[in-house]
C-alpha cells in the first residue's frame, strides 16, 4: 500500500477478515434504499426515481421497504467483502511485503484477481439479492427465493449473469484499486510539501483515504456502468435475456446506447459511497 507500516505492527490476515466484515456490514446496511432503487431503475420500464422511491413507500409497506433485500445484501457484503480485503492482502503478501510499494499494473491485477475469485463464489447470493430487490418478483422470504430458482432453473439459476458480473466487478475492482493506491500517494505527497513535514501526511490519513475513496470509486463506476446494468438484466429477466452478449444485442437494438445508463446517476452515488465508507472503515480498524 502507499503508505508504508511498519514491518513489526504489521496486521495479521484474520484482522483484514475482521476489518472487511466492519466495513461491509456498515456500508450495506446505510445504503441499502440506494441498491434497491438502482436496481428497480435497472429493470428496463424507464421510470423516474421519484415515483419509484413513492411507488415502494406507498404500495410494498413504507418507508422501510427501500431496504428490502438488506438480509442478502449484509450477508454478501459482510462476508464477500470481508474475503475480498482477506484474498487482496494475501496476494500483495504473496507478491512481497504487505506495506511495500506496487506499481500501477500489479494494484490493478490484484484487485481484479481478488474480485472474480471472491465474486464467483459470492455469486448465488447476489442473484438472490437482485431478484429480491425487484418488483418483477414477489418473494416474502429470502428462503422463498432460494427455493424457487432452484425449483425452475436448476443450480445454474444461481449463477445468471455471472459473465457480466466478472466483466463489471472485476475491472471495477482493478480501477479502484489502482485508482485509490495512486490518489493516497500523489495525496499524501501533496499534503507533506504543503506542511513541510514529512510526518504531516499520517495526521491527514483518514482525509486522504476519504478523498482518495470518492476519486477512485467515481471514476470505476463510470467506467463499468454498461455490465451493471446488463448484470440486473440477466439476472431478474432470465426467460428474455439468456445472456449479457445477447442481452447487449437486444438492449442496443430497442433502447440505443443510453439503454446501458439507466441507473447510472444513483449507482455511481451508491457505489462511490460504499466504496470510500469501506475502505475508510477498513483502513480505520486495521490501524487500531
Amino acid at each position: 500500500m502507499s503508505l508504508k507500516r511498519k514491518e513489526h505492527s504489521s496486521p495479521h490476515k484474520n484482522n483484514h477478515l475482521a476489518a472487511g466484515a466492519v466495513a461491509g456490514f456498515v456500508s450495506s446496511a446505510a445504503l441499502q434504499p440506494l441498491d434497491l432503487l438502482k436496481t428497480r431503475l435497472q429493470q428496463g420500464k424507464h421510470e423516474s426515481l421519484f415515483r419509484i422511491i413513492v411507488r415502494v413507500c406507498k404500495s410494498d409497506g413504507g418507508v422501510m421497504s427501500l431496504w428490502r433485500g438488506t438480509f442478502p445484501s449484509i450477508l454478501r457484503s459482510t462476508t464477500g467483502v470481508s474475503c475480498y480485503f482477506y484474498t487482496l492482502n494475501l496476494l500483495r503478501t504473496s507478491f512481497g511485503d504487505g506495506g511495500a510499494h506496487f506499481s500501477a499494473k500489479q494494484n490493478f491485477w490484484m484487485g481484479a484477481a481478488a474480485r472474480s475469485i471472491v465474486g464467483f463464489f459470492f455469486m448465488p447470493v447476489t442473484v438472490l439479492k437482485v431478484r429480491y430487490e425487484s418488483s418483477h418478483y414477489s418473494y416474502n422470504s429470502f428462503l422463498e427465493a432460494v427455493k424457487d430458482i432452484w425449483k425452475k432453473e436448476g443450480i445454474s439459476g444461481y449463477f445468471r449473469g455471472f459473465g457480466a458480473t466478472a466483466l463489471r466487478d472485476a475491472p471495477h475492482a482493478g480501477i479502484y484499486v489502482f485508482f485509490y493506491e495512486k490518489g493516497k500517494e500523489k495525496l499524501s505527497n501533496l499534503v507533506r510539501v504543503m506542511q513541510r513535514n514529512q510526518d504531516s501526511q499520517l495526521e491527514f490519513k483518514n482525509t486522504i483515504n476519504v478523498v482518495s475513496g470518492l476519486i477512485s470509486g467515481t471514476a470505476a463506476t463510470i467506467l463499468t456502468n454498461p455490465f451493471d446494468l446488463l448484470k440486473t438484466r440477466v439476472q431478474v429477466y432470465p426467460d428474455r435475456y439468456r445472456n449479457f452478449v445477447q442481452a447487449s444485442k437486444m438492449i442496443l437494438k430497442e433502447e440505443g446506447i443510453k439503454g446501458f445508463f439507466d441507473g447510472f446517476g444513483l449507482r455511481v452515488v451508491r457505489k462511490t459511497l460504499s466504496s470510500t465508507i469501506a475502505w475508510s472503515i477498513y483502513e480505520w480498524v486495521l490501524a487500531k
